[in-house]
């Protein structure tokens, strides 16, 4: 265990210098400040909290909606413009980044909790049709990046709040000359906020950094997660979050559903990011066991069981090369660049007895490899205009070879290859030097993931039918910048083709089908405000109308996706950095909870309020250590509403509680 005795905070104001990490896929010139794609935000403009789900870094960013479970058995449900809105678990449809490493599979399944979120600094958010350009289920890209230490520290920290949450957590850092290392551990206790809620786990991160004398920037990075018990409330009907929101759902103590987990991801990254000639190179390798107990007892032959024996290994890397050229005397570059992944899965399915594993009911060795090429082409034709254009070629290959084949269970092996030629074009005009107009077209595609593949209504094992989902996305916004104000407007479309959504979803087993298509409309307008040298703002109003425009479910609402959702956060420093009080309201309509639309959980309002302080002792120029505090009550108003929803969920019990008023606080202690 890492230090029980220790109740700091897990928040570390550290003074950092710039490192550009490894990315898969560059996008961006350095010829004008127009190439700005992302929607980004440091970690100190958030406001502070236990740092224990992702959802604190993704609230408030435009186009995302993330949705806290209360279940740490379930990985943060997040969605971009729509995209990852079928997920049961993990997250789908949306590429994930730390330091420029993928945390997506090459089916397209991810989850952040692999990697400890202590020392991320900033969060990038890319949408649109260039983020189509990042391969297989890039619906959106959110990219986490740390910072290279410049000080040597070690800081003790954690946070608490009164439902029984406490994290602990250590972190040390030194640097010398052009070599800078990172280590941190945290510890996470949670009592739960309703019954059969209890989580446990451990992270432990490692980051090295190297500037070699020719402008060559190296990062080692090793990641591992312990997570020994996860135990899942599961969700509740209508009428029982009704009646009594933090009330038990019987089969989850009568099957004992949880999960087990444990992960670790090792990564290099090279890059010369300086001159005309640039490059960069990343390699990655690492392994995740699951062993989830779910609310059924799967005891049929042909059934899969209702324990999951997951063990996976996987590993890829990615590169690319990128030339300045002239074009009409006038600056240009060509990137050339491509990716490799691949993962194996070895899955066994047992009868789960009341809790118990039973005897096998499943034993299968699933395989995805995914081979990408791409080019992509940026020039500015005039001081104020820009294009881009891209195309990237994938082809991705599942295979899967079932190794329990008993009478009366047939062999459920299968393989399916799916390949897809993504394309994005973009231009950008600066009106002023203020005001910027952008627009861009283009498609990607999404195939299912390999667990979405495992299972069929009807317990046929390996779903051969599903065929993999093709976007095509108009995008028109225009950004406005001055000092003390960054503000973007954005109009877009999005038709999907052979949308994967859930097909029925129970007791812990989810099947999936083709939907015969979708529509997306949606406006976003976010940004930040500086109203005055002490107050500044952050807000976001995210409409998006998601729908089926064929089929059955034609003109109902993409289930899991909210209309609207509207976020600000008012920020107060009166004494400087020493002290500051943190604001923030969060609105999001109703959500469907099936395709037929019949049920959905309540549009809710929620505020938040928070403290933070700052104290140093010792000298003024050298301190001798320094502390900060915070403290913050959450949904101060006590409102009752669902936090997350699961779809599709054919027993009803789609309903996951959002937390009653809470109270946290927290502090650290930095050692210099």
């Amino acid at each position: 265990m890492i230090m029980r005795k220790f109740l700091f905070l897990c928040i570390l104001p550290v003074r950092c210098y710039a490192f550009v990490e490894i990315e898969t896929l560059v996008v961006t010139a350095k010829v004008s400040k127009a190439d700005e794609r992302e929607y980004s935000v440091t970690v100190k403009e958030l406001m502070p909290g236990a740092r224990s789900d992702a959802a604190e870094f993704l609230s408030g960013l435009s186009g995302i909606q993330a949705d806290s479970r209360s279940n740490y058995a379930q990985d943060t449900r997040i969605t971009l413009r729509g995209f990852g809105a079928r997920s049961a678990f993990g997250v789908r449809g949306v590429d994930l980044q730390i330091d420029g490493i993928p945390l997506t599979m090459p089916d397209g399944q991810g989850q952040f909790s692999g990697a400890i979120l202590d020392s991320v600094s900033q969060v990038n958010v890319l949408t649109g049709p260039v983020a189509a350009l990042y391969g297989n289920g890039a619906g959106g890209v959110i990219r986490l990046q740390t910072q290279a230490p410049t000080i040597n520290n070690i800081a003790f920290g954690g946070s608490a709040d009164e439902s029984g949450l406490a994290r602990e957590n250590v972190l040390g850092e030194w640097q010398q000359n052009d070599f800078a290392l990172r280590a941190q551990g945290s510890h996470l206790q949670a009592a739960g906020d309703h019954p059969h809620a209890h989580a446990e786990r451990e992270q432990l991160g490692a980051q090295a950094y190297y500037h070699f004398d020719n402008n060559i920037q190296a990062q080692l990075r090793f990641d591992k997660e312990s997570a020994p018990q996860l135990q899942d409330p599961l969700g509740l009907t209508e009428l029982e979050w009704q009646t009594d929101p933090q009330q038990l759902n019987s089969a989850a103590t009568f099957f004992n559903t949880r999960k087990q987990i444990h992960h670790q991801q090792t990564a290099l990254s090279l890059r010369q990011a300086e001159g005309g000639r640039r490059w960069q190179l990343a390699l990655w390798n690492g392994k995740r066991a699951i062993e989830q107990y779910l609310a059924q007892k799967g005891d049929a032959i042909a059934n899969s069981g209702g324990v999951v024996d997951l063990q996976r290994n996987f590993n890829g890397a990615n590169g690319n090369y990128t030339w300045d050229i002239a074009l009409n005397n006038q600056p240009a570059s060509i990137t050339l660049g491509g990716e490799y992944s691949i993962m194996d899965d070895k899955r066994k399915g047992y009868i789960n007895f009341a809790g118990n594993r039973g005897n096998l009911r499943r034993n299968e060795l699933g395989q995805v490899d995914s081979r990408d090429v791409y080019a992509i082409a940026q020039w500015q034709p005039t001081a104020r205009w820009q294009w881009l254009a891209g195309l990237r070629e994938s082809q991705v290959n599942f295979a899967v070879a079932d190794y329990f084949v008993v009478p009366g269970n047939g062999d459920d092996s299968g393989n399916r290859e799916f390949s897809h030629l993504s394309k994005a074009l973009e231009t950008r005009y600066e009106l002023t030097k203020s005001w910027i107009l952008h627009a861009s077209s283009g498609g990607g595609f999404e195939t299912p993931t390999l667990t979405e593949t495992a299972y069929t209504v009807s317990d046929k094992g390996f779903n051969q039918a599903l065929e993999a989902a093709q976007n095509h996305q108009h995008e028109l916004g225009i950004k406005y910048q001055r000092q003390g104000m960054n503000t973007a407007l954005t109009a877009f479309t999005i038709h999907t083709q052979d949308e994967i959504v859930v097909d029925q979803s129970q007791n812990g087993r989810t099947s999936y089908r083709n939907a015969a298509a979708t529509e997306r409309k949606g406006l976003e307008l976010g940004g930040r405000w500086q109203l005055s040298k002490q107050w500044d703002s952050h807000f976001v109003s995210n409409y998006l109308n998601a729908e089926y425009d064929q089929g059955q479910w034609n003109g109902m609402q993409l289930p899991g996706v909210a209309k609207i959702n509207h976020y600000l956060q008012l920020n107060w420093q009166p004494f400087n950095n020493d002290f500051q009080v943190f604001i923030r309201f969060a609105h999001r309509s109703a959500v469907a909870t099936s395709d037929n639309n019949l049920i959905k959980a309540p549009a809710s309002t929620t505020a938040d309020i928070a403290l933070s302080g700052r104290l140093t002792t010792g000298a003024t120029a050298v301190p001798i250590w320094q502390g900060q505090w915070w403290i913050k009550l959450a949904n101060v108003t006590d409102e009752t509403y669902v936090g997350s929803v699961i779809v599709n969920q054919n027993n009803g019990r789609a309903f996951e509680p959002a937390q009653a008023r809470n109270l946290l606080a927290g502090v650290t202690i930095v050692l210099l």
